[in-house]
């Protein structure tokens, strides 16, 4: 059991990450959707093992059936309906008078007016439900070590956006020819999906450079912690490259909610922290967090005045929303189909709204969601914020117990937070039309569940954890107050099932 937890931990750490390697186009149908979809198929199905093997589903019996509708609602808009059903539709009108037009009798269209794209998008769901239920069957400690994936690989993107300043519009390094040509996107097409990632790893990095702070705190001996140390300083650094890389998108949703996101996590990590040998923690932390939010904030101010003075912008946005809240009223109440906003919104589009860019989206997953898929996908998002919103509630809550550690608590709360940024940005963008954000939307989702495997594991080792805690590397018992030192160095307890 241990050894399929490890391995599924590894896929999941290895399909993360080329998610977001390759899954930062703006559209579904690039090669490296459809590479990163095959390559999820191992973990889907590892993560459908661990569900049945669990024998612990029905504490997420309510989530597998909002999983189920999700797919289920594109395959639905795919199924072939009859000519009278589909012909009294709304926004078929144009076909049908063709068709008796050309004297032809009318086939049997499904639901969807794009069934390529609707294909398309239906199979783009396969990485995040993948990562998802993996995660549900995944321990705490290797949810730790994915979350490390996330923070380097948004790293590694600052560095990659870094050498695209440098290289000028005409680089090589990026890797979409429709893209923001001078900042930094990383593995991205976009700035503000870049931007995302950022503020979504500044997270996690929060809660793991205060466990390792937290260790510091706790030394009482005399020998020197140069795993500690080193551990704190590569967070610590990592939190700055990261803030540096927000700088380079320069994207105005982006700074606005890692300003955002700083402060939430200054709260995570502040939250019900031991009062002894900690003080110095918190005031660190504090004005570290200080500095960023003054140095952020007049650059986030001076873009939003600079953008509010483009009008031809502004005025843009303004079309794009009217158009589509025209094409959602026309598509009521099942919608056009998923993955065809842009047919759809090209013919509700007036030559006095056409812009020097091209509208691929609606820069609004609320009105982008109605337009495609109507009442049924309103209600099913309904569903899904409702659990979200619950679920994070639960993470705020909960308490510190013998079967979790402070970093575990800690992940869940920025996993909540993590989730509602991503919402909050898609309502001025659509960073989760992206298969790279998607997947990490669906990681820190799956943090907001317990662990199915550890919730078993832990019913008889319970009482034994509440008194002692067995360190790998030596055989006398621990106090359980010496765990956070552990997170340090690497050493974590693991559990023999």
């Amino acid at each position: 059991m241990v050894i399929e937890r490890i391995r599924s931990s590894y896929l999941t750490a290895g399909v993360l990450l080329l998610a977001v390697v390759l899954g930062g186009a703006t559209r579904a149908g690039f090669l490296g959707d459809a590479v990163l979809q095959i390559i999820t198929l191992p973990l889907l199905w590892l993560g459908l093992i661990g569900l049945i093997e669990s024998r612990e589903t029905s504490s997420v019996r309510w989530v597998l059936w909002g999983l189920a509708m999700v797919v289920a609602l594109p395959l639905l808009q795919l199924v072939p309906l009859p000519p009278s059903i589909w012909a009294s539709l709304p926004g078929r009108s144009a076909i049908v008078s063709t068709c008796e037009l050309l004297g032809d009798p009318l086939p049997a269209f499904p639901l969807t007016v794009s069934p390529e794209a609707t294909w398309m998008s239906a199979l783009s769901l396969v990485p995040p439900i993948a990562i998802f239920l993996s995660v549900l069957t995944l321990g705490y400690e290797q949810r730790r070590r994915v979350s490390l994936v996330v923070i380097a690989v948004a790293v590694v993107s600052v560095f990659l956006g870094l050498l695209q300043v440098a290289g000028g519009p005409n680089s090589g390094l990026r890797f979409y020819t429709v893209t923001n040509t001078s900042e930094a996107v990383g593995f991205f097409a976009n700035r503000n999906h870049f931007a995302a990632l950022l503020y979504v790893a500044m997270l996690f990095c929060l809660c793991w450079l205060f466990g390792t702070a937290e260790a510091l705190a706790e030394v009482r001996t005399e020998k020197f912690d140069s795993k500690t140390v080193t551990s704190f300083a590569v967070f610590a650094v990592a939190l700055i490259v990261l803030l540096a890389g927000q700088l380079m998108a320069r994207s105005r949703a982006g700074l606005l909610l890692s300003v955002v996101a700083l402060l939430a996590g200054f709260i995570v990590v502040m939250s019900g922290r031991r009062a002894r040998g900690q003080r110095y923690l918190s005031k660190f932390l504090l004005a570290a967090i200080a500095i960023v939010v003054a140095v952020c904030s007049p650059f986030a101010l001076f873009r939003i005045l600079d953008r509010f003075g483009a009008e031809a912008v502004s005025d843009a946005r303004v079309a794009i929303v009217r158009n589509t809240i025209s094409a959602a009223e026309a598509y009521m109440p099942f919608g056009s189909g998923l993955g065809t906003f842009v047919p759809v919104y090209q013919t509700f589009e007036k030559p006095s709204d056409i812009a020097v860019t091209y509208v691929n989206h609606a820069h609004n997953d609320l009105l982008e969601l109605w337009v495609e898929t109507g009442i049924p996908g309103l209600l099913l998002l309904s569903v899904c914020i409702v659990w979200l919103v619950r679920r994070g509630i639960a993470a705020w809550t909960a308490a510190e117990t013998d079967d979790t550690r402070r970093i575990d608590r800690n992940l869940m709360r920025s996993a909540a937070v993590a989730t509602g940024l991503l919402l909050a940005h898609s309502l001025v963008d659509y960073p989760l039309r992206t298969s790279a954000n998607m997947a990490v939307f669906a990681f820190a989702a799956g943090l907001l569940v317990s662990p199915l495997r550890a919730r078993r594991a832990d019913r008889g080792m319970a009482a034994a954890k509440s008194r002692t805690v067995p360190r790998r590397s030596s055989r006398t018992p621990q106090p359980v107050r010496q765990r956070a030192l552990w997170y340090a160095d690497g050493e974590w307890p693991i559990d023999r099932n």
